[in-house]
């Protein structure tokens, strides 16, 4: 028999079965829900489901019987939905934390647009090859080697000049540097 289509003298069957028993059921489960009603009928629905596909078995059971299987179904049903739920309960926190987004933090980014605007003015107050060898390096993320060929020159003077535009940086930004010790930090 097809999951998807019962014959006709089946649904007939089906049908006389649950305007039989669905009202007992549906109590029957609301006293397992607690009272959810939403879930209750869910579960008289899904019972009926599975003696749909099961239908050629549970037609043969006598009434008592029928009764004490869809019972037991919705049982069977009530603690896989608890289960479910449970889980979903105990893993929620951990998703919750997972993906809520970070508290802004106000203070980190003022200072670090305060550092951004330092550095970026010491930058444009460097000499001229100073200023290229800066730019070639955090603008465009060119290596020494690369920066010496574009400028014609040996790749120690690159490294000098980095060297240099650090400390410069580091003085520019003074208590704002993000990466110093934190002495002199504003509090």
């Amino acid at each position: 028999m097809s999951s998807d289509k019962i014959p006709r003298d089946y649904a007939d069957e089906l049908g006389d079965c649950f305007a039989r028993y669905a009202s007992g059921l549906f109590g029957y489960a609301c006293v397992l829900t607690r009272g959810d009603h939403a879930l209750a009928e869910d579960l008289v629905q899904s019972a009926f489901t599975a003696a749909a596909r099961q239908w050629s078995t549970v037609r043969c059971l006598h009434d008592a019987q029928r009764l004490c299987w869809l019972q037991t179904t919705v049982g069977h049903l009530a603690i896989t939905t608890f289960r479910h739920n449970g889980a979903f309960r105990d893993c929620l926190p951990r998703l919750e934390t997972r993906y809520r987004p970070p508290s802004p933090d106000t203070h980190a980014e003022a200072m670090s647009g305060i550092a951004v605007e330092r550095c970026w003015r010491a930058i444009q107050a460097l000499p001229p090859q100073q200023h290229a060898v800066a730019v070639m390096r955090w603008l465009f993320a060119m290596t020494n080697s690369e920066i010496a060929a574009q400028l014609g020159i040996a790749a120690g003077t690159v490294a000098a000049h980095l060297y240099a535009v650090r400390s410069k940086l580091k003085a520019a930004l003074g208590p704002y540097d993000p990466f110093g010790d934190g002495e002199g930090a504003p509090s």
